[in-house]
């Protein structure tokens, strides 16, 4: 039983070395920001690229990046950028929801 105590005090001790306070110079840090770039490609591709392609390979193409995209700005939201993880990760998921339907349903 002592054996399972001091692991749980390991397991604390290695969770507190992460909280840190957010400091107001470290809410504009280039770090902070970076799921902003691909959020802002994958919008790029979903809303300038893809309407306008119309042979389905590059349109395959295209949702797979912009989805990837989309999926590692979310990523790097949710590890990144502490002080605006929900609305990055919001922006990240809603631009997959969006972005699955631009390749599943057919425009005649």
């Amino acid at each position: 039983m002592a054996h399972l105590g001091s692991h749980h005090r390991s397991i604390f001790l290695a969770v507190g070395i992460f909280e840190t306070a957010v400091t107001p110079a470290a809410t504009l840090s280039w770090i902070a920001l970076m799921a902003l770039p691909p959020l802002v490609a994958s919008a790029v591709i979903r809303f300038g690229l893809l309407p306008g392609v119309t042979a389905p390979p590059k349109k395959f193409i295209f949702f797979l990046l912009g989805l990837a995209l989309a999926e590692s700005g979310g990523f790097f939201a949710l590890i990144l950028s502490s002080p605006w993880k929900t609305p990055l990760a919001a922006a990240a998921l809603v631009l997959i929801i969006i972005c699955i339907p631009a390749f599943i349903i057919r425009r005649p």
